[in-house]
């Protein structure tokens, strides 16, 4: 699966996905906790849109976590090495998680332009149903729905894409990894999706700064007839989305560093990395913004670090859904088994831990004499 020794590229590359996409996964889950159990009922229907992005920002850092891409682009050659946990599995498994990676990348741009919408509506209007937002967020999805049906089976043959490689990059090394490609982008369906990812970039970007300003604006005149914590409420979401707005920097610095290979410009297996490092921040990012701004999910995640259980159970009990919501959660504790809820909770822990590796191993162990061996 790897070259022996590890070259320090590798090495330097499965740090920082570790690092970093590990915490993201862990503040996603936090972040969608958080607002599934202390969201004001100011939110309403907004807190569906903080928990698709949440949702979204964790299968965009657990699928960088699994595959842990170099993306080696080379003139008209595109090959993706894979220095993650996927590999055990096989490249093509690598390659569809990868494609589930660009798909949720393109979608988190989506979602920070729709809550910018979102909040521009509700100024002076009644907030839509969960249901609404939910289509609403639905629909976005369709044009990353077709990225992923069309681009999971845009592959060419691995050796293909190797000879390829070796006649643009001659003093490349890549026998000893796991590599998925194309020989050539200029096919239909690599084509397509390469134009699909990048090219919303620069439009979503200008859309997203130009509602931020209509936003300002309507929140300016709107100020006098708003309660003054409204009128905070809404300042503070702003600020989240502004902070939030800048992120896609980082996926514009991906679209450059993998154009600057490209074309020959300036390439290194280093810089190949950056590709995807880059991009990795976005994920890790926007739950971090999120929390650190929002002082009831700030609580709630500091209430969680102090293992302080009454505050854990009071923020369950101002849970607010209404029965339109997808979301629900129902939490029933007779009194007699107070004492013994952290060995509960616990034991549950583990048991999904348990569950989880026997389904993600499906192991045979073979004992025989004294061999013992696991398949």
């Amino acid at each position: 699966y790897f070259p022996s020794p590890l070259p320090g590229h590798d090495f330097a590359t499965i740090i920082h996905h570790s690092t970093v996409d590990g915490l993201a996964v862990i503040l996603n889950i936090l972040l969608i906790f958080a607002v599934i159990m202390r969201s004001p009922a100011t939110l309403r229907s907004y807190k569906v849109i903080l928990i698709n992005s949440a949702i979204i920002d964790l299968i965009s850092s657990a699928t960088m976590l699994l595959t842990m891409v170099r993306v080696v682009g080379a003139r008209h050659v595109l090959a993706y090495i894979f220095d993650g946990p996927c590999v055990f599995f096989s490249g093509f498994i690598c390659h569809c998680i990868f494609t589930i990676m660009a798909a949720s990348l393109s979608q988190s741009l989506f979602l920070i332009a729709a809550s910018f919408g979102y909040r521009l509506y509700i100024i002076g209007r009644p907030s839509p149903s969960n249901n609404a937002v939910m289509n609403a967020c639905l629909l976005l999805s369709i044009p990353n729905m077709i990225i992923l049906t069309t681009y999971i089976f845009a592959l060419d043959d691995p050796e293909d894409v190797r000879a390829e490689i070796r006649m643009v990059r001659p003093e490349y090394e890549l026998d000893d990894y796991v590599l998925e490609g194309h020989a050539s982008i200029f096919k239909v369906f690599t084509l397509f999706t390469i134009l699909a990812i990048t090219q919303p970039i620069g439009p979503t970007l200008v859309l997203i700064f130009i509602m931020r300003k209509k936003l300002l604006t309507k929140l300016t005149a709107h100020s006098e007839q708003m309660s003054g914590r409204t009128t905070q409420m809404h300042k503070t979401l702003t600020q989240v989305l502004t902070l939030q707005s800048l992120l896609p920097v980082f996926f514009s610095g991906a679209t450059v560093s993998y154009a600057l290979c490209l074309f020959d410009i300036m390439y290194s297996p280093v810089q190949e990395h950056f590709t995807a490092e880059c991009v990795s921040f976005m994920a890790l990012l926007s739950p971090a913004i999120t929390l650190y701004c929002m002082k009831p999910y700030m609580n709630f995640v500091v209430s969680l670090v102090r293992c302080d259980i009454t505050e854990i159970r009071r923020s369950a009990m101002y849970a607010n859904f209404s029965e339109e919501s997808t979301y629900k959660i129902h939490f029933s504790e007779p009194s007699t088994t107070r004492t013994t809820e952290i060995i509960l909770i616990n034991s549950t822990i583990i048991d999904l831990v348990s569950s989880s590796t026997m389904l993600l191993t499906m192991v045979r162990i073979m004992a025989a004499g004294h061999v013992i061996a696991y398949i």
